[in-house]
């Protein structure tokens, strides 16, 4: 069942409390933590059905595999949540302003233009150029961003990006994949454009 739920939203109006806003951070985790049980849960369901079919037909074992892959990703990204320093945002340091190379006018400025200003504009920029749909396939981003210039997250260059590497850039911004069915049928592990406003603070009920 999830949280909060009828229950909860009964509680609070019985008790006449405000409605509190959840924490964008801990709610990945809860929401997180949640998909690793019912990845659990599948994943014994297939198992079992496989092993009363006998040997299994290839389908099944397919299942199996699918659904084995899916919670390791759903693991690692859970790991990466709980282990990734929280920070507030009024302890978070102000970025420093872009400021000017310093080169003489007839110079060579030092800095791409092209680049984005960071890797949640980066992705924000691949919504965009794909007419900003409500999600986009885990996959599909990292393909999209490997094509620009530059550094993600200074970790690694977009060329390099993986989508392990993509998750754990991304976790502490408090965005994960979630199971969802694109306008093109696929159901994919996808980030959503929802949650990347949410993350970047643009409010998206105003």
């Amino acid at each position: 069942m999830p949280f909060p739920n009828f229950l909860d939203s009964f509680a609070i109006n019985l008790l006449g409390a405000t409605p509190l806003e959840a924490n964008p951070r801990h709610r990945a985790i809860l929401d997180a933590y949640t998909d690793v049980q019912n990845l659990d849960r599948r994943l014994l369901t297939d198992i079992a059905t496989a092993i009363e079919a006998g040997k299994g037909t290839a389908q099944q074992l397919e299942a199996c595999i699918d659904a084995l892959a899916e919670r390791f990703i759903a693991g690692y990204q859970l790991s990466l949540l709980l282990s990734t320093d929280c920070c507030c945002a009024e302890d978070a340091a102000e970025a420093e302003p872009c400021v000017p190379c310093g080169l003489e006018r007839d110079e060579e400025c030092c800095q791409d233009p092209e680049r984005p200003g960071d890797l949640l504009e980066a992705c924000l920029g691949v919504f965009a150029q794909l007419g900003d749909p409500y999600a986009v396939a885990s996959a599909d981003l990292v393909d999209a961003l490997r094509d620009l210039p530059g550094i993600a997250g200074k970790h690694w260059r977009y060329s390099d990006l993986t989508q392990a590497r993509l998750a754990e850039l991304l976790a502490p911004h408090g965005l994960r994949t979630r199971d969802i069915t694109l306008p093109d049928g696929r159901r994919r592990k996808s980030y959503q454009l929802d949650a990347l406003f949410t993350s970047m603070g643009v409010c998206t009920s105003c």
